[in-house]
């Protein structure tokens, strides 16, 4: 259950803008005064008095001023919303039959279809009810009185006839069983309902808002006005009102009536679509191949695609702006603040620095708003003496949870939206309480870099994955060096074309986190600022997509891991994902290969063997998630490994795709032998390079000591070597 609400909240639905464009932010404050907005230039973001600390540089700018508060409401869940209804104004005779497949028909009343206002008690809505049998609700309510059983198929019908003044419910298992008395009939006489009025919803219920969501899958919702005596056979099509057919356009937000009046609705809320449908027997795996296998929606209380707030404020970006992280920060008298992020790209082929970081935004949106289970009295201690951000999903799942959570029905939440607070995208955001370092996870580990790159002097752009995505390589192209964060783990096939086009043309290609290019994700026009990931076939996974949801609605690819669809990280990077471990690490022993004359430019200055021993992420620099090269996998053969980290067995697993049984790797190696984080290099087609790190804590070791250690001085030797004309 909820907690307390946030004092004050905001997002803003697109990451970044160029000089030029705009971009606007939706504020919800309890206060009952006015609030502050200041814009920021956002250095870094940790909150550990053994960091760097909280750096923001407040800026000028229009937007800052005073707001007046408001709060602004969060609907939850998903529903299909008709609109246009005046076919159904003059309904007498009807009978409604849809399929369904419950998730959790014990939860209480739930809408299926409904013309109803639960308020007035007027309309008709076939539901399920309070006691898990079907149900139909009006001036009268009638029910099987026969509970559901979940994650099974039924048809369900509700009849009405005005001229006998008669009604009917009903339930029918699709594979009747003995474990279950769940079907059955029921019916009254001499009784009249209403025809409703407005607003059909599918999946919900009309209140002062959608309310009384449907969890589960919902396939062919049909209305026909006749008072069938039969609705499981006696289907007159001489007198249909509406048919909807979920397995038309099944990447966007259109619920398709293929009926006489086209009664088309709106799909709300971004519930999962491309889901196995009753006819699906296993025959095909791509929804696009026979879609009628796929004609259902799988509908949840807890969908969440756009919050819709009204907007407070807006800013344009001064065409003179740098390009970098910023933030508008909120106070309230009361004292409460929040920080919201973005990013400010230079002009596509215009950049300012040579220098571009690459921001994981797809990464971001992914793990938006992740309910991590660890928010306990250890975290809220370090919360209150670092005075680090006070807000959690764990405490506020209200806006939505991400990808690595599961729905309330135990599916797997397939699609995340920034049209909402993204609580866990902040300064000061502490993930892992208790850990050597800061415990920071994403925005506030990646300000590590940003930070180190301020301190030395670097001048740099930022381009996010959106840019990419959307422009391909002309968004890097311009740069001499390209350089990730600390995890860049999610993309589409658009993004890695494009970074794999930048090293092949002469890029200079820095890779400085772990398990990166390792999911593949769907983005749609159709579903602005939304993201789509399927869990398929193997990979470090918090739920498993099931066996024929493979395929993303969005695109209508073959989604999972990039490795499953022929891209192995290490074709890219020269390194990918081998192993997972506690949010703990430590150093990397030199190889041989690193004390060859061709690559003491990388180690000039450094004499020490073991290199990041030190570190606010994890302690060190190898921990958490490592990579390892893989010349089975695509590592280049010029690659060379030139150090090493040694996984701690006995906390550190292998991925699940490289485990064939209890004693046997994919490729022939010991499984501790494969739990390592490798330092690689590796030169390019056209004098380009790459070096990449292979561990999501590397950046971590940056800040120490004043960027004064040996991992500060081996990133600036490869970075100051990558902006020379030729590479030592």
């Amino acid at each position: 259950m909820s907690k307390a609400a946030i004092p004050i909240i905001g997002y803003t639905e697109q990451f970044s803008a160029a000089p030029g464009e705009t971009l606007s932010f939706h504020v919800s404050s309890q206060s009952t005064s006015n609030y502050t907005a200041q814009l920021v230039h956002v250095i870094s973001c940790d909150p550990n008095p053994e960091g760097p600390g909280v750096i923001e540089h407040a800026l000028d700018s229009p937007i800052n001023g005073t707001y007046p508060s408001r709060v602004q409401e969060v609907n939850l869940g998903s529903y299909i919303e008709v609109k246009k209804t005046k076919a159904l104004d003059e309904l007498g005779n009807f009978t409604i039959v849809a399929t369904i497949y419950p998730t959790t028909p014990e939860q209480g009343l739930q809408g299926v279809v409904s013309r109803y206002d639960s308020a007035q008690q007027a309309g008709y809505a076939l539901a399920i009810d309070h006691t898990g049998a079907v149900a139909c609700f009006g001036p009268h309510r009638l029910s099987t009185g026969k509970a559901l059983v979940s994650h099974r198929w039924y048809r369900i019908w509700m009849s009405y006839s005005i001229d006998k003044s008669t009604l009917s419910v009903g339930q029918m298992p699709l594979q009747v069983r003995n474990d279950a008395d769940d079907q059955g009939t029921s019916h009254l006489n001499n009784i009249s309902t209403s025809r409703g009025q407005g607003t059909l919803l599918i999946a919900a219920i009309h209140n002062t808002s959608a309310e009384h969501h449907f969890n589960g899958k919902i396939e062919s919702p049909i209305l026909i006005g006749e008072a069938l005596s039969n609705p499981l056979t006696d289907q007159k099509n001489d007198h249909l009102i509406f048919h909807f057919d979920f397995s038309r356009d099944i990447g966007t937000p259109n619920a398709v009536d293929i009926g006489p009046h086209a009664l088309h609705g709106e799909v709300i809320n971004l519930p999962t679509r491309g889901v196995m449908s009753s006819q699906w027997d296993g025959s095909a795996f791509n929804w696009a191949e026979r879609p009628a296998h796929y004609a259902a929606i799988h509908f949840h209380e807890d969908d969440l695609y756009d919050c819709d707030w009204r907007t407070d404020f807006t800013i344009k970006i001064p065409d003179n702006f740098r390009s970098g992280v910023y933030g508008v920060r909120l106070k309230t008298l009361e004292g409460d603040e929040d920080m919201i992020p973005f990013f400010v790209t230079a002009p596509i082929g215009a950049p300012q620095s040579r220098i571009a970081v690459l921001i994981p935004t797809f990464t971001y949106t992914v793990y938006a708003n992740i309910a991590r289970g660890n928010t306990n009295d250890q975290w809220h201690q370090t919360v209150r003496e670092w005075d680090a951000w006070p807000w959690n999903a764990d405490d506020h799942p209200e806006y939505g949870l991400s990808t690595y959570n599961v729905h309330s029905d135990g599916s797997g939440i397939a699609y995340s939206s920034r049209r909402r607070p993204i609580i866990t995208m902040r300064s000061a955001t502490v993930c892992y309480p208790g850990v050597p370092g800061s415990g920071l996870r994403h925005f506030a580990a990646d300000a590590h870099l940003w930070y180190w790159l301020e301190q030395l002097s670097y001048s740099f752009d930022v381009i996010t994955d959106d840019d990419l995505h959307r422009h391909g390589a002309r968004a890097i192209n311009s740069y001499d060096v390209i350089m990730t964060t600390t995890h860049p783990e999610y993309h589409t096939r658009e993004t890695l074309d494009a970074l794999s086009a930048y090293t092949d043309g002469g890029g200079r290609f820095m890779y400085l986190g772990g398990n990166g290019f390792y999911w593949k994700v769907a983005v749609s026009d159709a579903w602005p600022d939304a993201i789509e990931i399927r869990r398929g076939e193997g990979g470090i996974r918090a739920w498993a997509s099931e066996p024929g949801e493979y395929y993303n609605a969005f695109d209508g690819t073959y989604g999972g891991l990039w490795r499953r669809n022929g891209r192995p990280p290490q074709q890219l990077a020269g390194v990918g994902f081998t192993s997972q471990g506690e949010h703990r690490g430590k150093g990397y022993q030199r190889t041989p290969a690193s004390y060859e004359p061709q690559h003491q430019w990388i180690f000039e200055g450094i004499d020490d063997e073991c290199v990041g021993d030190f570190g606010l992420s994890g302690g060190g620099a190898a921990g958490f998630e490592l990579d390892r090269a893989d010349a089975r996998l695509g590592t280049p053969n010029n690659a060379v490994v030139l150090a090493s980290s040694q996984g701690d067995s006995d906390h550190f697993v292998l991925v699940p795709e490289d485990i064939l049984t209890n004693l046997l790797s994919w490729n022939g190696e010991k499984f501790e032998q494969l739990i390592r984080a490798d330092i690689v290099y590796f030169p390019t087609r056209n004098n380009g390079a790459v070096f990449s790190v292979g561990s999501i804590t590397f950046c971590g070791s940056l800040p120490v000591n004043n960027c004064d250690n040996n991992i500060s001085r081996l990133v600036k030797n490869v970075l100051d070597g990558f902006l020379k004309p030729s590479i030592p």
